[in-house]
């Protein structure tokens, strides 16, 4: 059964983190199927509660301009360093269909979003994420990373 203290105010138990830098493609040139190195978070520095946070909503947000048809797809990769240099894999997948346009073509808008558990991350935590389109030419994306960590040893004091 939910407590009802985690069920009011929820946000005031987590941080909303800019993960990656500003990011564009187009489909069969520039940006496309190339890996957007997301920006370093220190779990032990960062965060404003003095512990760790154990969990995280990481996501792409983004907007794509599609052919009739065509899909923007994303793969993604989760990474840990104990010394902010040396990053190694912590939860990845492959790509997967973030969106589709049925038919005409236009602009559709999205996240993409992936549960991360950080309970045996490393200190240092970053997000990277790659684009892929089905088709080549004139579908483009703009896309941000962004994320939610909460799961503190430590809670942040009321905040009515």
């Amino acid at each position: 059964m939910a407590d009802i203290v985690t069920q009011r105010n929820i946000a005031a138990y987590g941080d909303l983190v800019r993960l990656t830098d500003h990011s564009t493609a187009t489909a069969g040139g520039t940006g496309a199927a190339t890996t957007v190195t997301g920006i370093s978070i220190d779990r032990e520095g960062y965060f404003s509660t003095g512990s760790l946070p154990r969990s995280a909503e990481v996501a792409v947000l983004y907007e794509a301009t599609l052919q009739s048809g065509a899909t923007i797809s994303l793969g993604y990769a989760v990474q840990n360093s104990t010394n902010n240099s040396t990053w190694s894999d912590y939860q990845t997948a492959t790509w997967a269909v973030a969106n589709t346009w049925a038919s005409g073509g236009s602009v559709v808008k999205g996240e993409f979003n992936i549960a991360v558990n950080l309970d045996n991350a490393m200190r240092y935590v970053r997000f990277n994420y790659n684009p892929e389109f089905s088709s080549t030419g004139t579908d483009t994306l703009y896309a941000d990373g962004a994320g939610f960590f909460a799961g503190f040893d430590i809670l942040p004091g009321a905040n009515n």
